[in-house]
């Protein structure tokens, strides 16, 4: 039984204890194996939110500005489909598309982080690869042909392109620093608590602390399992089972949409 100070801090020789209780030395042990994951999934959330803010917030205004221009002086004023008006733009549309795209970000991030024990492996082929994913199935969540927006929006190919772009750069994006993020000694290991703490408040929205305790399920079993054990293999199995089903039927769903606008 060793006693703390303020908080438990993990270092290379076993738990320090800052939190002026008595804990034993297996829950020090439990504590420092977990708070990797916890810090992990901090600069996630992180990342996911930069990313969406930036590359899908501002990335998706640059995107119905060059649309605007290319479409002609008809669509101006036509209420989109996520309630903005097309060719209007506005600090308050444009910093309201910000904040919902980096809660968007956030939550794809978050399911990046499920995936990336199991996708980790592909190596230098990893960041193509998620570009790739992401390109398909957010293009194809994004791409539809029911609304006003890509049935005004010329050329339509473009407006397609566009729009797989952006979600195939986020995903590019977050495969490369949740990557570097998640290797030995990174920044998120190093940062204090008071700087990874506070991205933690996502998680008390519900979708978003499921995924993150699926991820924290993954990242805590994967270095305990190894890699050669059954069940690590039959998860490994599942993972590649389901992104690569969501991968076909994300461009089935989305070759079918392009054919019926353009």
């Amino acid at each position: 039984m060793v006693t703390v100070d303020d908080v438990v801090d993990c270092g290379t020789e076993g738990a320090v204890m800052r939190t002026g209780v008595d804990v034993t030395s297996s829950r020090s042990r439990w504590w420092c194996g977990l708070a990797p994951s916890i810090r992990l999934i901090s600069a996630t959330i992180i990342i996911g939110a930069v990313g969406g803010a930036i590359v899908g917030g501002l990335g998706g205004r640059l995107a119905m500005r060059i649309l605007v221009l290319t479409s002609g002086e008809a669509v101006k004023g036509v209420t989109s489909d996520d309630g903005f008006q097309i060719g209007r733009f506005t600090l308050s549309d444009t910093v309201g598309l910000v904040i919902i795209t980096m809660f968007i970000g956030v939550l794809a991030a978050l399911l990046y982080l499920v995936a990336h024990p199991f996708v980790a492996g592909l190596r230098r082929a990893r960041v193509p690869a998620m570009a790739a994913f992401y390109g398909v199935v957010g293009g194809a969540m994004l791409v539809h042909t029911d609304g006003v927006d890509f049935k005004v929006l010329e050329p339509a190919v473009l407006a397609i392109a566009l729009f797989v772009a952006i979600s195939a750069g986020f995903g590019a994006v977050v495969a490369h620093l949740v990557g570097r993020a998640a290797a030995d000694g990174a920044w998120p290991q190093t940062w204090p608590w008071w700087a990874l703490g506070p991205p933690l408040l996502f998680l008390l929205l519900p979708p978003f602390l499921v995924v993150a305790l699926l991820a924290a399920t993954v990242l805590y079993a994967g270095p305990t399992t190894g890699s050669t054990t059954r069940g690590w293999r039959f998860a490994r199995g599942g993972a590649v089972v389901v992104m690569t089903s969501a991968f076909v039927l994300g461009a089935i769903d989305l070759a079918k949409d392009a054919a019926e606008l353009t």
